[in-house]
C-alpha cells in the first residue's frame, strides 16, 4: 500500500471521523411554463448524434439581471473524451430565447473550443431581461458533425436590484460522492419548478482513487473514474467528465442555473493556502501544480463566471437579488491557514485572508436588502466541548492569554471554529452594524444542523453578551457518507448504529445548546425560501442513496424572521 492509501475495509477521513465522534467528545417538473417548456427542456438535440456528441449536457450558471454562464462540452470524435488532449478544434454556435421552440432568439454567438480547455465551451450571454426565464441551446458549426444541436437548456436572471420582489426560493447542497450513491437528490431538484437557482456548497467531485471513500456498510453502488486518485489535470477533467454525464444531475444543470463554490475536495481533502491534509509532495509533486491542475479543470466544467484565478480573478463574488436577499458566496480554501489545534483564537489564523475578511464584512453590514444571505462551505457555529467555569473568568482568561479559546476546546479545525478569531471579528461587525437578518446556509458537514449563532457562547442565554447575532441552516450531503455510514460497517450493526447516533445527536445538542437540531443519517438537500418577513429552510431527505429510484421526501421545516435571528420550527 502505498502512502496516502487507505484500506477500503478500514478507511476514514479523519474529519469524517471527528464527525462522527464529535458527539462523544461534546457530551464527554417540473415544468417552465407548463409541461411542454418542461419536456423541451430534457428532450434530445437534433439527431441520433446529439447524445454522443453533446454526452455531457448543457448547464448555466451565475445568473444576474441582464446576463447568465451558458455551458457545454462537445466530444468532437469517439477518442476526444475528457482528459484525452485529442480531438479536432470545434466551432459551437449558441442560441437564447424565450420560448423552447426558439422562435425569437434574443442573444446567440459563436465559440470555438479545443482540447486546450478540454473542448468545453463556457460564454456569458449578455442582453437578456431581468427575472426572466429563457431556453438555451448549442449547435455544431463545422465538421462532420455540422448541425448537430444539444438538450434545450433552461435557465433564468436576477430580478433588477431596485425591485420590491417578495420571493426567493432556491435549492442548497453539497458533497456529491460519486461511488457511495446515486444522484436521487439531483434528480428531485430538477423535478421543482419553483426554484429560482440551486446553490452548491462545494466537494461537487472527490478526490480519491475508487474504494478509498466508502459508505454504509462500505459497499460501492458505482465506480468512478480516473480510478487512480486525481493529481493531474487530466486526472482532474476525467473526473469531472464521469459526475457530468450522470443523467440526474445532467438534467438537473439543464433545467435551472447554479451558483457554485469549491471546497476542498475538488482538489484534495482538507486544503488550505499552501498543501492539504491528503497531498504528498513526495510522489504527487507540488502542491501548485495540483491546485492549478484542479482549478483549471473546475473553471473548464463549471458554470461559474470567473475563469482563472490568475491576474487577480477570484471565486468569491456577491449576488444582488431585487431588495430581497444579497447572497454573498465566499472562498473558504483558497487563502486559508494551515488548520491547527494551537492558536485558533488568534489573528494570525485566517480563514478567509485579509482581503477577503475585507470584503466579507462590507458585503454584509454595507448590505441594503433586507436579507443577507451567506453561502458558507464550512460550519460557523460553534461545535464544541463547552467551558463549565465561570464565562465572566473565561473572558478574562482569554484577554489575557488569546491562544484560550473563548468558546470551548474545538473538535473539528477545518471549520470555522479553527478560525475563530476571525469568527468573532465577523460577528461583531455584522452585530455593531445592527444586521439582524443574517442567515448561513452550509455545506460540508454531511448531516443536517440548525443553529443559532451566539455572539459569546459561554453567555449564550444568560446575558446580553451571549445574544444571537445569526442564524445557520446545513442541509445534509448528496451521497458522501454521513456520521452514520460512517460507523455502520456492516448491516448487522444498524440498529446499533442507529441508537449510538441518536445519543451522539441528544448529546451534540446538550452540550452546545445554541445547535437546535441535528441529524446524522439522512442524505438529501434543502429549499431556502426567503420573503421579507421570513427565511425558510425544509429539507429534503433521500429514502435510500442506494437505490437509484429512491423516494425523496421533506423531512423538516425550520425559520427565522425578520430581524430576529433566532430559528423556529415549523415541521
Amino acid at each position: 500500500m502505498t502512502l496516502g492509501e487507505r484500506d477500503p475495509a478500514t478507511q476514514l477521513d479523519r474529519r469524517a471521523f471527528l464527525r462522527s465522534a464529535s458527539a462523544a467528545v461534546g457530551a464527554a417538473a417540473l415544468a417552465t411554463a407548463g409541461a411542454a417548456s418542461a419536456d423541451a427542456a430534457t428532450s434530445g438535440g437534433s439527431g441520433p448524434q446529439a447524445s454522443s456528441v453533446f454526452r455531457h449536457s448543457v448547464a448555466s450558471g451565475d445568473p444576474l439581471p441582464d446576463r447568465v454562464i451558458l455551458w457545454t462540452r462537445v466530444t468532437p470524435d469517439d477518442a476526444a473524451v475528457p482528459g484525452s488532449g485529442t480531438g479536432r478544434p470545434t466551432a459551437v454556435h449558441w442560441e437564447v430565447s424565450t420560448s423552447p421552440q426558439f422562435a425569437a432568439i434574443v442573444s446567440s454567438g459563436d465559440y470555438v473550443t479545443s482540447p486546450d480547455r478540454d473542448h468545453t465551451v463556457k460564454v456569458d450571454a449578455t442582453g437578456l431581461r431581468p427575472a426572466s426565464r429563457y431556453f438555451y441551446r448549442f449547435t455544431i458549426a463545422d465538421g462532420p458533425h455540422k448541425g448537430v444541436t444539444s438538450v434545450t437548456g433552461r435557465t433564468k436572471t436576477a430580478p433588477p436590484a431596485d425591485t420590491d420582489n417578495d420571493l426567493l426560493k432556491f435549492a442548497v447542497c453539497s458533497c456529491s460522492n460519486y461511488e457511495t450513491g446515486f444522484f436521487n437528490a439531483y434528480r428531485a431538484m430538477a423535478d421543482r419548478d419553483d426554484i429560482d437557482f440551486v446553490l452548491h456548497l462545494g466537494d461537487y467531485t472527490y478526490e480519491y482513487a475508487s474504494g478509498e471513500y466508502l459508505g454504509k456498510y462500505l459497499e460501492i453502488v458505482r465506480r468512478v473514474q480516473p480510478l487512480k486518485n486525481t493529481v493531474t489535470l487530466k486526472d482532474y477533467r476525467i473526473r469531472q467528465g464521469k459526475h457530468h454525464e450522470d443523467p440526474d444531475l445532467a438534467r438537473c444543470h439543464a433545467l435551472h442555473p447554479w451558483v457554485c463554490m469549491w471546497d476542498d475536495h475538488e482538489t484534495a481533502d482538507n486544503s488550505y493556502d499552501g498543501g492539504a491534509e491528503d497531498h504528498f509532495p513526495e510522489f504527487q509533486g507540488s502542491w501548485a501544480d495540483r491546485k492549478r491542475a484542479a482549478d483549471e479543470a473546475y473553471f473548464e466544467w463549471m458554470p461559474v463566471r470567473p475563469n482563472s484565478i490568475d491576474g487577480g480573478e477570484h471565486l468569491y463574488r456577491r449576488f444582488t437579488f431585487g431588495k430581497l436577499v444579497d447572497l454573498v458566496v465566499p472562498d473558504l480554501r483558497s487563502y486559508r491557514s494551515k488548520q491547527t489545534y494551537i492558536g485558533t483564537d488568534t489573528p494570525e489564523q485566517t480563514i478567509t485572508g485579509n482581503a477577503q475578511l475585507d470584503w466579507l464584512r462590507t458585503s454584509l453590514t454595507t448590505s441594503k436588502t433586507r436579507w443577507q444571505v451567506v453561502g458558507n462551505e464550512v460550519m460557523i457555529v460553534p461545535l464544541v466541548v463547552p467551558w463549565v467555569i465561570n464565562p465572566d473568568l473565561v473572558d478574562f482568561l482569554h484577554s489575557k492569554f488569546d491562544y484560550i479559546p473563548r468558546d470551548g476546546l474545538l473538535v473539528d479545525n477545518d471549520q470555522w471554529d479553527g478560525y475563530a478569531d476571525e469568527r468573532h471579528e465577523l460577528l461583531s461587525a455584522i452585530d455593531a452594524a445592527g444586521k439582524k437578518s443574517v442567515v448561513f446556509v452550509t455545506g460540508d458537514i454531511h448531516s443536517s444542523w440548525v443553529s443559532e449563532i451566539p455572539l459569546n457562547t459561554v453567555h449564550y442565554g444568560k446575558n446580553a453578551k451571549g445574544r444571537v447575532v445569526a442564524c445557520e441552516f446545513t442541509p445534509p450531503s448528496i451521497t458522501a457518507p454521513s456520521g452514520y455510514d460512517e460507523i455502520a460497517l456492516n448491516e448487522a450493526a444498524a440498529s446499533v448504529c442507529a441508537d449510538a447516533v441518536s445519543v451522539a445527536q441528544s448529546a451534540i445538542k446538550a452540550a452546545d445548546p445554541w445547535i437546535k437540531d441535528v441529524e446524522l443519517t439522512s442524505h438529501g438537500f434543502g429549499i431556502l425560501g426567503v420573503t421579507p418577513e421570513r427565511a425558510t429552510m425544509e429539507w429534503y431527505f433521500v429514502e435510500d442513496i442506494q437505490d437509484p429510484q429512491s423516494r425523496v421526501s421533506l423531512a423538516k421545516r425550520w425559520y427565522t424572521e425578520h430581524g430576529k435571528p433566532k430559528v423556529i420550527k415549523s415541521l
